[in-house]
């Protein structure tokens, strides 16, 4: 009985209810959108390599360097003679002296195929010579014999081995007024002054450079320029207006300020220095202009003058009768070439000793109908700056 009483217990304990291990819930409750995880640590440079502003620095001005180049010339030269009495009363001569301080600058950038090269120049000159007066009596009276600068600038971009596409701006005038002789330094007698006249050429069109460094010619051919002259000082008017009676000043009407032409242009340029110490240079700058477009834009006003002046001149050969006088047209002439030649041969005996000879020759017949020729041997102090 016992035995059953056991298997009754044992299969009522089987017979129990089971639940399961884990539940089951219901779908839309999962979140099925992406998961992003937010990364909170900074990141940090674990290499060698560190910034130096010393080295930063010094690539920059290795940069600046191998872009520009830069070169700076000033001289002070003159000469000086002296006799006493007994020298001038036995064999003659006069005391002088010629004071003459020059300076000029170079600079070169390049970046890539662009250039853009600057030139400036500046000459200024006093001398002294002994002059006679009424009494008799020699006194020495300083004149100024030389006063003109220049600045220019050539941007280039090269579009070929060796041509580039160019444009060239240049400025040109003197530092002070310009008296008529040295005897004759009243307010009437000033020819020219600051800016009066002053000159501006601007040329666009294609330059040459030579391949060999032994002939570094550049020859800029311009096909489209043009040159404008403007005078504005009033002692420089009245002197030429009212005592000597012209009708133009530099070119430019005599009751205007300004003048622009356009044409064509050609520069040729050459420079170069010889041995290791450069002991010798040889610069030289050619610069020609001609105003052809004006010209054939006002041909008719040209021509239309030329016949009043043929009548005018007929006119007065008749006799001058005023019922038959010619009616006056406008002046018009007609524009010729303008030279510009500047030479420069340098000897330098050492560091800050040399010897220059300087030549220039101009054509302008707006100023003077004759070629004009300056020439100067000097001796002094020189000082080349070059950043490399």
């Amino acid at each position: 009985m016992k035995k059953f009483f056991y298997l009754f217990l044992a299969a009522l304990v089987c017979s129990a209810e089971a639940k399961a291990q884990f539940s089951v819930e219901d779908d839309t409750k999962t979140t099925k959108g992406k998961v992003e995880f937010v990364d909170r640590v900074k990141e940090m440079d674990a290499s060698a390599d560190y910034y130096s502003e010393a080295a930063a620095r010094a690539e920059r001005r290795r940069i600046r360097n191998e872009r520009n180049y830069l070169e700076v010339n000033a001289k002070l030269q003159g000469s000086m003679t002296s006799y006493n009495d007994a020298w001038t009363t036995s064999r003659g001569g006069d005391n002088a002296m010629t004071v003459l301080g020059t300076f000029s600058l170079k600079h070169t950038f390049k970046k890539g195929d662009f250039t853009i090269a600057t030139d400036a120049s500046a000459r200024y000159g006093y001398n002294r010579i002994k002059v006679e007066n009424e009494s008799g009596k020699g006194k020495g009276i300083w004149f100024k014999n030389i006063d003109e600068f220049w600045v220019q600038t050539q941007p280039a971009h090269k579009i070929r081995k060796n041509w580039d596409m160019s444009a060239l701006i240049k400025f040109r005038s003197q530092f002070s007024g310009t008296y008529l002789s040295r005897t004759e330094q009243s307010d009437d007698d000033v020819i020219s002054s600051l800016f009066t006249p002053g000159y501006l050429d601007i040329s666009v069109g294609f330059t040459f450079k030579s391949p060999q460094p032994k002939f570094p010619i550049e020859i800029s051919l311009n096909p489209l320029s043009t040159s404008g002259a403007w005078a504005t000082n009033d002692k420089v008017r009245h002197y030429y207006k009212d005592i000597k009676g012209a009708t133009t000043w530099f070119g430019i009407d005599i009751d205007k300020n300004s003048l622009f032409t356009g044409g064509s242009s050609v520069n040729i340029k050459f420079s170069r220095k010889w041995g290791k110490s450069e002991w010798f240079s040889y610069d030289t700058n050619l610069y020609c202009y001609y105003g052809w477009l004006t010209n054939v834009g006002r041909a008719s006003k040209i021509r239309r003058y030329n016949h009043y002046l043929k009548d005018l001149k007929a006119w007065e050969s008749a006799g001058s009768i005023e019922a038959n006088k010619p009616t006056a047209v406008p002046a018009f002439v007609c524009l010729h070439p303008t030279i510009e030649w500047r030479n420069t041969i340098s000897f330098r005996a050492s560091k800050y000793f040399s010897t220059d000879i300087y030549l220039q020759l101009n054509y302008d017949k707006a100023q003077n109908t004759s070629v004009q020729l300056y020439s100067m041997l000097t001796l002094g102090l020189t000082y080349t700056f070059k950043n490399k």
